[in-house]
């Protein structure tokens, strides 16, 4: 048996004629540019199968500098077959899902174990004690898994999987979240597959350590024999061993049923737990560094997605360059030197956009071009040993905004976010004070119920991801044109509270109207409108301090 994940139907695309189709990894990246991308059953799936295409595409084109780059993004029609097929040629049998020694990807000394259901690893499906709310799969029934559908909940599950207890293969039965679980993995997308594989194709070249981070040990996971079934722990070796961490063994069971190989159980236990820094191996993430109490900043952290605030807070930590022009650049020789700055970068955007900026300025990308950065993460329960949420979210991304180098349209952006905050903020805190006033009761109407002060969120938070899309843009545009920003943050400031005060109105309609429950209502409202005004007030001013003095707002 066989199912060679290079020739085989498996990868799940969306065509640039808008139709899908499973296609293998070669025919993906051959024809690339007929593809417009992937599009994976959930947002963690399709997330994995970017890191694990950019593997391949990093050992089999590199590329290790601009110029390699270039001759890869003038071939629009997809990436050249010829270093692909040389590459596939040194590693034989390295994809087969279902090689007998080395089955890509797994632990084949797992097989003394008894294989559990395939629900263990397609995240949807209901097993032991972790509960979903619309899949009723229990513990006796087995669901079968096609060799396609098996390929991509590995691929997710070695990058994805919850933490908490596993089968053990001797003793050790606990183990981490999925290395993805820790940050929202940001994706520069183009108009095709084969462009937006570039663009988050860093320099690659593992003798000359390029990436940061990456040495020259490096080497995906299929490239080495399968790890052994104990757990362990250890520090990459490079970029390409990130996109492939083993943080899980695993072994697909299979069966045959109607002259058909299908996959009908899986071994999963504890695998590699990785020993760095996020911030310094990560590459595809975003990261910031926040304020402690006593006015003291802590160490970075990465960028996550939030069930109910948009990513688009998080403009500034993703789009934005902490330092182009200094800190990019010597970042690696100081730490090497032990001659570390006084003080290091408030965050640290994806290494893609510094890759995106740089082939800006050798004249292969338009400084106009407005990309889309998307942003796929999972959200574990308290306990880590369930899925709260899974999302995927996108920004525009102008290209002229990644490579702005004035920390001013830093500020104007965080005024921006701050704003939203605050309005945010106020609108929970009027439903805070109306609680209070009741010792914390919730009044009700006749025959229905008070609203929650989730509610209230909800009518608000989703609303803002468009008008700060809009935003992005307009400011992008200016940085190029050499406009002035005021109207779009102008513009920002009119929706943001427009969008706050109604939904501060919906909340006051739906309070009851009786008794004291009308005064006390109305008093929040008119607390609300005084916080209001003065975060618009506080809002301007700010802006005023970061624009030239002619085009300052008034107070």
């Amino acid at each position: 048996m066989s199912f060679d994940l290079l020739h085989e139907a498996w990868l799940p695309v969306v065509t640039c004629d808008g139709d899908s189709a499973e296609l293998g990894l070669r025919q993906a990246l051959v024809e690339a540019g007929r593809i417009r991308r992937l599009a994976g059953e959930t947002p963690t799936v399709t997330a994995a199968l970017h890191r694990l295409i950019l593997a391949l595409v990093h050992r089999a084109y590199g590329p290790a500098g601009p110029e390699e780059w270039a001759e890869l993004w003038e071939s629009p029609l997809g990436l050249p077959a010829g270093p692909l097929d040389d590459y596939i040629a040194l590693h034989p049998g390295a994809f087969d899902l279902l090689h007998p020694q080395v089955p890509f990807l797994q632990c084949p000394h797992l097989q003394t174990l008894a294989p559990a259901t395939t629900s263990k690893i397609v995240a949807f499906r209901a097993t032991g004690s972790n509960r979903t709310l619309f899949d009723h799969t229990t513990a006796e029934d087995r669901p079968e898994l096609s060799l396609a559908q098996a390929a991509r909940w590995l691929v997710t599950t070695l990058a994805f999987d919850t933490s908490g207890t596993k089968q053990p293969f001797t003793r050790v039965r606990t183990a981490q979240g999925g290395l993805a679980n820790r940050f929202a993995t940001a994706l520069v997308e183009g108009p095709t597959l084969h462009q937006t594989l570039l663009l988050n194709t860093v320099p690659y070249s593992p003798d000359a350590e390029l990436p940061l981070g990456t040495t020259s040990e490096d080497r995906p996971a299929w490239e080495v024999l399968p790890p052994g079934p104990e757990p362990d722990e250890r520090a990459p070796y490079g970029w390409t061993d990130v996109l492939t961490w083993p943080s899980r063994r695993l072994l697909l069971h299979t069966r045959q049923e109607a002259g058909a190989t299908v996959v009908d159980g899986v071994v999963l236990t504890p695998g590699t737990d990785l020993v760095a820094e996020l911030d310094r191996v990560e590459l595809m993430a975003g990261f910031r560094r926040p304020w402690l109490k006593g006015n003291q900043q802590g160490r970075m952290q990465p960028v996550a997605l939030d069930e109910l605030r948009g990513i688009w807070r998080h403009s500034q930590d993703l789009l934005l360059s902490s330092d182009p022009r200094w800190w990019n650049t010597f970042k690696a020789k100081l730490r090497s030197r032990g001659a570390l700055p006084a003080e290091e970068p408030q965050r640290q955007r994806p290494a893609a956009l510094d890759h995106i900026a740089e082939r800006v300025e050798d004249g292969l990308i338009p400084e106009d071009t407005v990309y889309t950065l998307r942003a796929f993460g999972q959200r574990l329960g308290d306990q880590g040993g369930d899925t709260y949420f899974w999302q995927e979210e996108s920004v525009p991304a102008p290209v002229a905004l990644m490579r702005a180098d004035s920390a001013r349209i830093g500020y104007l952006l965080g005024y921006a976010v701050s704003l939203a905050d605050d309005l945010g903020e106020a609108l929970a805190m009027m439903q805070r004070d109306y609680y209070t006033a009741f010792h914390g009761q919730r009044p009700a109407a006749r025959g229905r119920q008070q609203p929650t002060p989730s509610e209230n969120a909800t009518r608000y938070w989703p609303r803002l991801a468009a008008p700060f899309g809009s935003l992005l843009r307009e400011l992008g545009t200016a940085v190029v044109t050499g406009d002035s920003e005021t109207a779009p943050l102008e513009r920002w400031e009119r929706d943001t509270v427009e969008l706050a005060d109604r939904a501060a109105r919906r909340w006051l309609d739906g309070a009851p109207r009786r008794d004291r429950l009308v005064l006390a209502a109305a008093s929040c409202w008119d607390a609300y409108e005084e916080r209001r005004q003065e975060l618009v007030r506080i809002y301007r001013s700010g802006l005023a301090a970061y624009s030239p003095p002619q085009e300052g707002h008034g107070s």
